[in-house]
């Protein structure tokens, strides 16, 4: 696993309060979206407000989220929302490795 998965797989089990042993079998970054897609799509059905509460601390905004959730075709919700979690973390961890390297 990279360091850049990793990184983000800690951030995305601190977000959403999960034990890190559940991102722990991703290798690659295909392996996280796997993986996080079940998770949101558990979220979707039984608790809406956590999977809220998570998309506001990763900062994916409201106009996005809501632009998701209309236009995704709703068999392939989950895998879209997982991904874009998983854009906006990587993101945090490369500026985060950009201005720690200065």
């Amino acid at each position: 696993m990279d360091r850049e998965t990793v990184s983000c797989s800690q951030l995305i089990s601190a977000h959403f309060q999960l034990d890190e042993s559940e991102l722990a079998e991703a290798v690659f970054l295909t392996d996280l979206t796997y993986l996080l897609t079940r998770i949101i799509r558990h979220l979707l059905d039984k608790d809406l407000n956590r999977l809220l509460n998570a998309f506001y601390k990763i900062d994916i905004g409201e106009d996005k989220f809501k632009s998701i959730l209309t236009t995704a075709p709703p068999e392939e919700l989950a895998t879209i929302l997982a991904q874009e979690v998983i854009q906006r973390e990587l993101q945090k961890v490369k500026t985060r490795e950009k201005y720690r390297s200065l």
